[in-house]
Parts: structure tokens; sequence; C-alpha cells
């Protein structure tokens, strides 16, 4: 397959995204993943629950159902380190790049609870980050390392956490604090702030701000600011992503498709020169078991490799497909189990079934927020 066919493909693929869906992601229970738990918008008529009377906070918590739902969904690592549950993904990614050729990666990232140790300590996957913000295929898939996570306190709002990265012959001990709520009805923030050691490149820090508006019932936008800066940084090396998220009900009505609209652009404060810009899609739904996901992700750049390079054009498209378990990898029993319908669609104790088999229909059940008694 030649470059010109190849770019011909990918310009189809962009044009077609409305296409691959009826526009219908509204009915049903659209705040349920097939499979998975996941929040529902909650019933400001229900009587037993009086502060959702007040029309502002109902606003604000279905701007925080869509958030997570879309967090959920597209598994963004800042939602999924401080979820109760025991995570795991297992990524294997093809992806081709017009100057760079194809390449093939396989990773595990997520993160596994160790109550034997602690009810506060996680063993995470893929090195310690947790609120990386990818621009380019190879921060996606960059690193394959493990590392430690410890909370330390949490509340309604922030939380500080211990952390320590390990990867071959490199630690990375440090400490994380982050920040969130809302701006208004249909806006939230989250703040993150990380300050962290490594044996070979020195100290560091960095700075995440995430801005999020609802502009629909189905239609997330975010802004992804980045900065990273330490004693081995080329000054502040920067970045920005905004994305545009849509989840729209498939031709077959069974299961929702996750698009996700981002245009990112990074660069450097020392030499002061812009590394890329970035335009693309990625299309992302559940495929023959509700645990699989695949993805296609085409992006247009416009980038040099250093400050005296030649700006040049470049496709890069990846495929990958994704093996997402999400469950209490302890089997705590829950004591309201014959009360809570969540607990069927887990599947039984035993292990067998993995989460998703139960054809039983899409949950539609709220799941709760992270709290520290939940972990």
């Amino acid at each position: 397959m030649n470059n010109k066919t190849v770019k011909i493909w990918l310009l189809l693929l962009i044009c077609a995204a409305p296409a691959l869906a009826d526009g219908d992601g509204g009915k049903g229970n659209p705040d349920s993943i097939r499979g998975w738990e996941a929040a529902a918008p909650p019933d400001p008529n229900d009587p037993g629950v009086n502060w959702l009377d007040d029309s502002h906070a109902y606003a604000t918590d279905q701007a925080q159902v869509l958030t997570e739902w879309m967090d959920k969904y597209f598994g963004e690592p800042n939602y999924e380190l401080e979820t109760a549950e025991s995570q795991l993904r297992l990524d294997f990614t093809t992806d081709w790049d017009e100057q760079d050729g194809t390449n093939n990666n396989v990773r595990l990232r997520g993160k596994i609870q160790v109550p034997r140790i602690s009810k506060r300590l996680n063993l995470v996957f893929s090195d310690d980050e947790g609120d990386e913000v990818q621009s380019t295929l190879d921060e996606r898939d960059r690193s394959n390392g493990f590392g430690l996570l410890y909370r330390v306190s949490e509340g309604d709002h922030s939380r500080f956490d211990l952390t320590m990265g390990i990867n071959w012959n490199r630690v990375r001990p440090g400490v994380r604090y982050r920040y969130q709520g809302a701006l208004s009805d249909i806006s939230t923030y989250r703040f993150t702030q990380r300050l962290q050691y490594d044996n070979q490149n020195g100290a560091f820090a960095t700075s995440q701000l995430e801005l999020n508006r609802v502009l629909g019932p189905n239609t997330l936008l975010r802004l992804n600011n980045r900065a990273v800066y330490g004693e081995e940084t080329n000054g502040t090396e920067w970045l920005s992503r905004l994305s545009l998220f849509q989840r729209h009900k498939t031709v077959n009505r069974r299961r929702q498709l996750g698009i996700s609209y981002f245009g990112a652009v990074n660069g450097f404060t020392d030499p002061d020169y812009v590394k890329n810009y970035q335009l693309g899609v990625l299309f992302r739904r559940q495929v023959y078991r509700n645990y699989l996901f695949l993805e296609v992700e085409p992006a247009y750049n416009y980038r040099k490799e250093n400050e005296d390079a030649k700006r040049q054009f470049g496709w890069s498209i990846a495929l990958r497909l994704q093996v997402a378990l999400e469950r209490d990898l302890t089997r705590k029993k829950n004591r309201n189990k014959d009360k809570n319908p969540e607990v069927e669609a887990l599947g039984p104790a035993d292990g067998h079934d993995l989460p998703g088999e139960s054809e039983g229909g899409d949950p539609s059940a709220a799941a709760p927020r992270s709290t520290a008694e939940d972990l």
C-alpha cells in the first residue's frame, strides 16, 4: 500500500465519522456502558434524595456523570488512577507513520489494589504516570514499567498521594496532589501537581490543568494543558490538547461508539520552538465481548525533530485492540449483595466469568465515586 493510497483512506475515515453512528446516542440508557458499571443521571423527582431537588446541584451532577462516563469509556489515566476498583488494560497496538514506518507495541497499564498490605496502596503499571496527556503515538506507548501509589489523604475536592515509579534500573519517588471542582453547572476543572526525583534525570515537576465543559447530553469539550520542568528538561516542556468527545449508538444499537476529535500542540522553551501540531480523530467501541475494545486513530502532523530541522507534514494511524478488565480483583464480598443489582453485572465471585459476559442487558444503576472508605 503506497503513501498516496493510505492518505486517501485516512481522509475518508475522518470524513465518515458521522456515518458510523446513527445519531441516537441520547436514547435508552446513554450513561451505561454495556457490561460495565457506569454512573447514571439522578432522578430530580426522587423524594428520597432531598439535595437533588436543587436545580443547580442536579445540573452539576449531570455534568459530572457525563465527564466520568467519557473518562471511563476512553480509559483516561487520570480517572483510572483514583477509581476504587482494580483495573487492567492490555493494549495491542500497530501504528503506521509516514516518516517512521510501522511499529508494533504491547502495553499493560492500570492498577491493582493490594489490601493485604494496605487498603491505601495500589500497584500501578506503565510506570507511575497517572495524569499524562498524550499528543503523539510515541508518548502514548512509551512506558512499560510499574510503580506504587499510596493514598495519604482524600477529601471532597482534593487528594494527596505518595508515588514510586520503577523502570529497570530507574527509580522515581515523588508526591502527587490533585484538586478538582465545578466552575458552573456545566463546567468542571481538575488541577494536578507532581514533584518527582529520577535517579538518572534528577528532580522535576509536572503541572497539569484540565477544563471540561458539557455541550450536550452526549458531547463533552476538554482542554488539557501540561508543563514539565526540571534539571534535565529542555526548559519547560509543554503540551496543550483540545478534545471533543461524543458518544453515539451504533447501527445495531447494542453498544455505544465513542469518538474523540482532537487537536494538540507541544514544544519546548529552551530552545524555544513548537515540536508538533497535530489534528486527528479517535474511534473507539466494544467488539465481540464487552471487555474488548477496538480503536482506530488517524492523525495529521506538522512537526520537526529539532530546532534547526525543517518542519514536515506527515500522516499517522494507529490500530489498537484493548482487553479491559474492571472488577474487584480481591473478590471482596459486598455486604449489600442481595440489594444491589450491580453485583450481578460483575458475574459470579468464582472468577470464571469476566466482566461483561453476562447477557442481562446494560446496567443502569449509578456507580458511586471513589471515596476514602472505598479504598
